[in-house]
């Protein structure tokens, strides 16, 4: 629940007034409060609508996990509207070459995801993940 105050500038001052009070159970005295300070100024809302960040998302979590950068590489050349053969001429690959990479069977370099991110315009960090379980 939230209560949310919209109320012209009050005496000496320019700005108009726009808060929110928000909790579970705003008491009733709270609200009364408000109301005869602004009045015609309050609404009670139920924020239940509250934005959650879609990285604490169940849904986004799950999908997270699936993605790699070889099906990024291939969302994003059928995106770009190329076949295999016209992305790997592109960036200086046999079609067999490039080919292994979109289906996960060869990593994606450094210099290789750098020559992708300029061939579809985005950034080498959509294609390139680097290696954590190597040792130092």
């Amino acid at each position: 629940m939230q209560a949310v105050v919209e109320a012209p500038p009050m005496q000496n001052t320019d700005e108009p007034v726009s808060f929110k009070v928000s909790g579970k159970n705003i008491p009733k005295p709270v609200i009364a409060f408000l109301d005869a300070l602004f009045p015609d100024s309050v609404r009670i809302e139920d924020d239940d609508d509250v934005l959650e960040p879609v990285e604490e998302m169940d849904w986004y979590k799950k999908a997270k996990k699936n993605i790699n950068p070889a099906k990024t590489l291939k969302i994003m050349r059928i995106n770009a509207g190329l076949t295999q053969a016209q992305l790997a001429q592109k960036v200086g690959l046999a079609k067999q070459n490039y080919n292994s990479l979109e289906r996960g069977a060869r990593p994606i370099s450094m210099l290789m995801s750098k020559k992708l991110a300029d061939a579809l315009g985005t950034s080498y960090l959509m294609f390139f993940r680097e290696n954590k379980s190597r040792s130092p």
